[in-house]
């Protein structure tokens, strides 16, 4: 059997999207142009392979494009990765040396054409790790450096920028001499409304010793963050967790030392007078998330703000929090719950959360409702909307979105049509429209310029510039009859104008929908968003817009509606107020498919 030939992987990436410099198209050029000058001359299109990913950051590994050919590289499918520079694979270094190490296990080469890095020759190999080496320590000594600064900037005990924690706002301050440089510095200046929010928190806190009993407090109460939002039980702990609530006194002195932070003011500055500061409290992830370090890897000072919350009673915060970390709390068990992140409660516009039951399905499946977010988090208090049987809501919806891909409705033959017809113009009169357009604003343009050209002209061209300008006005006058006629033929009914899109629509219908049972979660998720636009529940209907429609109602079935306490509703008689209607007729369920647009 013939071995298959592998192929050339060009890695292209930018950050931002845009199309000056070093963009993906000229990344992807470059690479090109170097592989069939320098390095084989009858490499050809077909050999090579091209995975690109823009707007994503080098700090981490996780972008789609990046995983895709990582997996091509497992299944051996790719012998040579080429790139404009390294850092578009990997900004970390000693992320770059790891992944190096996995390629060299399928005998993936590297070649960066910028830097001149090719491992296909002892001497490129040699180059490479030197230049890993090097940027390795580069980026410690910068690392190092900021450290320093830190130190520096910590004599100080200011406020060094960022977002400012609820509580306080940032003051200028008079400026400093830092490394011969003048800095201008900031302090904390007390906000008292959003103090005694904090004081509330940590009073609570203390009390129920709960970041979801402190978070249902709030919601029920109607405390707001900084930016006029509910408090997330996440948002409750990072407020627990920083120091900059504390009173430095003897009691946070205590923890710290206890905890190995590294204090830089003299032990007897904390005499409760001010509060507290810390740096380097927080790291990004790889997926760009934000984390607190581990306490050694703090720096904290007596700031110039006062504190707010005893250290006793902040310590005391500490502690329990640990404590609630080493529980070993019971894994929620995974659901399959297909509308999570779609569906919302339409009283309040929330998401609804999945909630497992104890019980199964006759069939086996783990039981669970769909319970509004804000009902969940205020306890009933902000929200009454009612559950929703999971099980029943999720089977309605893929029951209307498989009624849609039978051969006989409306909406898979309009989409049949357009995919189908060679004569499609929807998307040409579109373009017309378009052109036409520009055509209009650029002769705007001239009027206006010719217009102020008017004082300045001789009298023997004044007529000519006046009647250029009504020439010009004429045909606008004109562009614009045409606009208009052409947006009254556009079919106002229209699911789909283009007809790519089309074909891709019509492939799903045909080869997944049908399929729908088979797919992972993950799949399923997706294929819900790619054909539902948005589902709301007000505890009576589900109203679910489907891809090209304006409006479904999809009524309900006896139990698919839950009070907290009452499983047993009445089921509601259908209306024919949208496109797709899921009808009961004596506990039976049909779907019947109307106009989808």
């Amino acid at each position: 059997m013939e071995e298959r030939k592998r192929k050339k992987a060009i890695y292209a990436r930018k950050s931002k999207y845009t199309g000056k410099g070093e963009s993906i198209e000229n990344q992807i050029d470059t690479c090109k142009h170097y592989l069939k000058t320098y390095f084989d001359i009858n490499i050809t299109d077909d050999d090579i392979i091209v995975y690109n990913d823009e707007g994503y950051t080098g700090a981490n590994t996780e972008r789609p494009h990046f995983k895709e050919m990582m997996k091509a590289i497992k299944n051996n499918e790719i012998d040579t990765i080429i790139c404009y520079r390294l850092d578009r694979i990997s900004r970390n270094v000693l992320d770059f040396a790891n992944l190096y190490e996995d390629w060299q296990e399928h005998d993936v080469n590297f070649i960066s054409v910028s830097e001149r890095f090719d491992t296909t020759t002892p001497m490129g190999k040699a180059m490479l790790f030197i230049a890993i080496t090097f940027a390795q320590l580069e980026r410690d000594t910068i690392a190092e450096r900021i450290r320093d600064n830190m130190y520096k900037l910590a004599k100080t005990g200011r406020w060094l920028g960022g977002n400012v924690p609820l509580g306080f706002v940032s003051e200028k301050m008079e400026k400093l001499n830092i490394n011969d440089k003048k800095t201008t510095l900031y302090k904390l200046a007390p906000v008292d409304d959003e103090i005694d929010i904090i004081k509330t928190i940590f009073q609570k806190f203390l009390e129920f010793k709960s970041q979801t009993q402190v978070e249902s407090y709030l919601i029920q109460n109607d405390y707001k963050t900084k930016r006029n939002c509910d408090f997330s039980r996440w948002g409750v702990k990072n407020i627990l967790r920083n120091p900059v609530y504390a009173v430095a006194d003897q009691d946070v002195l205590n923890y710290f030392l206890d905890n190995e932070v590294e204090v830089y003011n003299e032990h007897d500055q904390f005499n409760g007078t001010h509060g507290i500061i810390g740096y380097c409290k927080t790291e990004k992830t790889k997926t760009g998330r934000v984390k607190y370090k581990d306490l050694q890897d703090w720096i904290v000072a007596i700031g110039e703000h006062k504190g707010i919350i005893s250290g006793k009673d902040w310590v005391e915060a500490q502690n329990i929090l640990k404590a609630n970390e080493d529980k070993n709390y019971r894994k929620p068990i995974k659901n399959d719950a297909i509308l999570v992140g779609v569906l919302r409660c339409s009283h309040c516009k929330s998401l609804m959360r999945a909630k497992l039951k104890q019980n199964l399905t006759p069939n086996g499946k783990l039981r669970f409702d769909y319970i509004c977010g804000l009902k969940m988090k205020s306890k009933g208090d902000k929200c009454s909307c009612k559950n929703i049987n999971g099980n029943e809501a999720d089977d309605l919806v893929i029951q209307g979105m498989k009624q849609l891909a039978q051969p006989t409705s409306e909406f898979y033959q309009a989409i049949k049509s357009i995919a189908s017809d060679d004569d499609y113009n929807s998307k040409n009169q579109v373009d017309e429209i378009n052109i036409l357009e520009k055509n209009y604003a650029k002769n705007e343009t001239d009027i206006n310029n010719l217009i102020n050209r008017l004082a300045l002209v001789d009298d023997d061209i004044l007529d000519e510039v006046q009647a250029k300008i009504k020439e010009l006005k004429q045909k606008n006058k004109k562009i614009l009859a045409n606009i208009q006629e052409l947006k009254k033929a556009q079919p106002t009914n229209q699911v789909i104008d283009d007809q790519e899109t089309a074909k891709v629509v019509f492939d799903i219908l045909n080869n997944y929908i049908d399929k729908f049972d088979e797919l992972d979660i993950i799949s399923k998720r997706n294929l819900i968003k790619l054909f539902v636009g948005n589902i709301e529940t007000d505890g009576k209907n589900l109203y679910m817009d489907l891809i090209g429609s304006r409006n479904h109602t999809i009524t309900t079935k006896p139990q698919l509606f839950n009070d907290d306490n009452n499983d047993n509703q009445e089921g509601l008689s259908a209306t024919h107020n949208g496109q797709i209607v899921l009808l009961s007729d004596s506990g039976e369920w049909n779907i019947d498919v109307f106009s989808c647009w």
